[in-house]
C-alpha cells in the first residue's frame, strides 16, 4: 500500500525533519501513469546530489589523509540532501523501528558464524585496540549508516513500483552492488554477493519496520571481517585489527564477499527474514509482492 504506516513499530523518535508526513506524499497526490517517471527522476536527482555533496565534503576533509575516514565522514554528511528528496515518497516500511528483533539477530548469525570457524581454523594472533581502532571503527558506521540510508531507504522507497517493495529492494540493491564495482580487487563473485547482502538489508528492514538492524548488520560485518578477523572488506586493506590471521583464508584479494561462504550464508539469512515476512502472523503481505 502506498500510504505510511506509522504505528508502533517501537521507533526511535526523532526530529521532526526525519518524521514521515502526516497527510498524503507527493507521489499519492500524482496522477497514477506519472507515477513510475516521478519516482525514477525524485531516486536520479536525489543521488546525483548526495555524490555531488559527498565529493565536496571529501575534498573539504581533505586533511583527512585515509579514504576510508574520510568517506565515512563525507558521505554521512551528504546525506542532508536526501532529506527533502526521501519525504516526497511514500515508506515501504517503517525508518527506525526495531520489530522482531530475534529474528534479525538469529539471521545475523547465520551469515556470521561461517566466518567464525574460518577464523579459528586458521588462527589469529592478538595485536590490540588502539586509538586509531576506535576511529576507524566510527567511520565504518558512518559509511554503514550512509549507504543504508541511501540504498536502504531512500532508494527502496522511491523504486517500490506498482503499490510493492519488491521492486525497491532488487533495484537498490542492484545499486548497491554497483557501488562497489570500482573497489580493489572487485570479482563477479565478489559483486554477485554483495547484490545478494543487499537484498538481505532490504528484506530486514522489511521484517524488522526499520533500517536500525541492516545499519547494525553491515558495521558489524565491516568491523568482524576487517578490523577484528584482519581481512580484506569488499578490496579494502590494511584496517587496523585486533586479530592478525596466521593463515590464508579460502578466498582472494576481495575479502569474504567474494567466497561460497559468503553466498551461502547470505542466502540462508535471506531465507529466515522470509519465513518471517510471509508467516501466518504478518496480517498483510501484498505489499511485499
Amino acid at each position: 500500500m502506498e500510504e505510511s504506516r506509522q504505528g508502533d513499530n517501537g521507533g526511535i523518535p526523532f526530529s521532526s525533519i526525519m518524521k514521515v508526513p502526516a497527510g498524503p506524499t507527493f507521489l499519492e497526490r500524482s496522477r497514477p501513469f506519472s507515477k513510475p517517471f516521478f519516482r525514477l527522476g525524485i531516486t536520479l536527482i536525489g543521488f546525483v546530489l548526495w555524490v555531488a555533496l559527498q565529493g565536496v565534503l571529501f575534498d573539504v576533509f581533505g586533511f583527512v589523509k585515509n579514504g576510508i575516514l574520510n568517506y565515512g565522514i563525507s558521505g554521512f554528511l551528504a546525506l542532508v540532501v536526501i532529506i527533502p528528496f526521501w519525504k516526497l515518497v511514500p515508506d515501504t516500511a517503517g525508518r527506525f523501528g526495531r520489530r522482531n528483533g530475534s529474528v534479525a539477530v538469529a539471521s545475523v548469525f547465520v551469515l556470521i558464524v561461517p566466518f567464525v570457524v574460518v577464523a579459528l581454523m586458521i588462527g589469529l594472533e592478538y595485536v590490540g585496540i588502539t586509538s586509531e581502532w576506535s576511529i576507524f571503527a566510527i567511520a565504518l558506521f558512518l559509511l554503514a549508516a550512509a549507504e543504508e540510508v541511501i540504498c536502504r531507504g531512500f532508494m527502496m522507497d522511491a523504486l517500490s513500483f506498482r503499490k510493492s517493495s519488491l521492486t525497491g529492494l532488487l533495484l537498490s540493491s542492484v545499486v548497491f552492488a554497483m557501488l562497489h564495482i570500482g573497489n580493489s580487487y572487485a570479482s563477479f563473485a565478489g559483486i554477485a554477493n554483495i547484490f545478494l547482502a543487499g537484498a538481505l538489508f532490504g528484506l530486514m528492514r522489511l521484517v524488522t519496520e526499520g533500517l536500525f538492524f541492516p545499519i547494525l548488520l553491515h558495521w558489524f560485518w565491516n568491523l568482524l571481517t576487517g578490523m577484528i578477523f584482519g581481512w580484506n572488506v569488499s578490496g579494502h586493506e590494511l584496517l587496523p585489527t585486533v586479530f592478525r590471521p596466521l593463515g590464508n583464508p579460502p578466498w582472494g584479494s576481495f575479502g569474504p564477499e567474494e567466497s561460497i561462504l559468503m553466498t551461502i550464508g547470505t542466502m540462508g539469512a535471506i531465507a529466515l527474514l522470509v519465513k518471517e515476512l510471509y508467516s501466518p502472523d504478518e496480517k498483510d503481505t501484498s505489499r511485499y509482492l
